[in-house]
């Protein structure tokens, strides 16, 4: 168990192509299930990423690439795309690596720079790949925008 651990441990950093460090007060593995589990005070971070969150999971494809990463708890975030920057919370955010697309969930507060552009909202989706950012609220709370127009 110990060896599948260190191995899935290795093979997290080796799977994306870029210095991955991740930080929790416990992890956990499944090769059979194909998971890798960070536990209570995760830290993740990578050149252009950054999330602290109570909990984030990593789900592997059969060929161990990861195919989506949720974090999960009071998910703090920084994405850094081009000349795009999005930092802010939500309850929850999931990323698809394939797709480079995050959705970003419940209670969601967003600083999008240059410009910054305020953005709260239940859910939003930023697609990195098509240049796409969409917002969506709920019934009794809509998506609230504060930004600054330039004359």
């Amino acid at each position: 168990m110990t060896r599948a651990l260190l191995v899935l441990g290795i093979l997290i950093v080796a799977i994306f192509a870029k210095n991955v460090e991740i930080t929790s007060d416990l992890f956990e593995a499944s090769e059979k299930e194909r998971i890798s589990k960070f536990i209570g005070n995760v830290t993740f971070k990578t050149p252009k990423e950054r999330l602290q969150a109570d909990r984030v999971y990593i789900y592997f494809d059969k060929n161990k690439k990861p195919i989506k990463i949720e974090a999960i708890g009071h998910v703090k975030f920084f994405i850094q795309d081009k000349d795009k920057i999005f930092e802010g919370e939500a309850g929850k955010v999931v990323y698809y690596p394939r797709r480079k697309e995050y959705i970003l969930y419940d209670n969601v507060k967003v600083v999008q720079k240059p410009g910054k552009k305020l953005i709260y909202a239940e859910q939003i989706v930023i697609d990195l790949k098509n240049s796409k950012l969409v917002v969506k609220g709920k019934e009794k709370k809509p998506v609230k925008m504060i930004f600054s127009v330039e004359e």
